[in-house]
């Protein structure tokens, strides 16, 4: 099984990228929230890590190998639970991914059916029904903060920045590290450029050993 890509960013639609890694491209299917943060990443090294399947009928013999990819080795382990779901699917699954799983974890932990159900695709039935089987086993993905819970969601000025890192060269693991440091120093209003600048100063971070 591929369990993970790392090339040159080619082509990018709303569904699929194509990654070209040495003289092979590889064509993956993509969330549209995986989509939008790949975006400014365009021509840029990339890398994602993947799940393999095969797409088809087997009784026809008509069996077709996909690639999905996933910004961070938790975004898929999230997809693998969310999929288990008995209604879902994985086409129906990527297409509801329009924001980030932390989101999405939330509103499963908290019973948020109403907010569930205005994902693409997923109605209030299977809404409940994600709530039934996943409640409870999705902590990992949500953030607990005090007698509350908070999503994790990046502010975009954080996400912009680790996109311009990664498009200067540094692996994504290293510009996260980089940012978050930049960002817990100099503040919630710290714009793109600042945080950029402040990641430069930093030494080497555990992401480069």
């Amino acid at each position: 099984m591929i369990a993970r890509i790392s090339g040159q960013l080619e082509s990018l639609a709303d569904d699929r990228v194509t990654v070209a890694a040495g003289p092979v491209a590889y064509e993956v299917l993509v969330a549209p929230v995986t989509a939008d943060e790949l975006r400014p990443l365009l021509g840029r090294q990339v890398t994602l890590h993947t799940l393999e399947y095969f797409d088809g009928n087997p009784a026809y013999g008509q069996m077709v190998p996909r690639l999905i990819g996933f910004l961070s080795e938790t975004e898929r382990r999230f997809f693998v639970r969310y999929v288990s779901v008995q209604g879902i699917g994985i086409a129906k699954g990527l297409r509801s991914l329009v924001m980030p799983v932390g989101r999405i974890a939330e509103y499963i932990e908290s019973r948020d059916a109403a907010a569930l159900s205005q994902l693409p695709g997923i109605g209030r039935r299977t809404a409940d029904k994600i709530i039934a089987e996943l409640c409870g086993k999705l902590d990992e993905f949500a953030v607990a903060v005090g007698g509350g819970r908070a999503l994790r969601e990046e502010p975009e000025s954080k996400r912009e920045a680790i996109a311009v890192l990664m498009s200067l060269g540094l692996a994504r693991p290293e510009a996260v590290e980089r940012i978050d440091a930049a960002y817990e120093r100099l503040g919630e209003d710290a714009g793109v450029e600042q945080l950029v600048r402040e990641a430069f100063h930093q030494g080497p971070t555990s992401a480069e050993g």
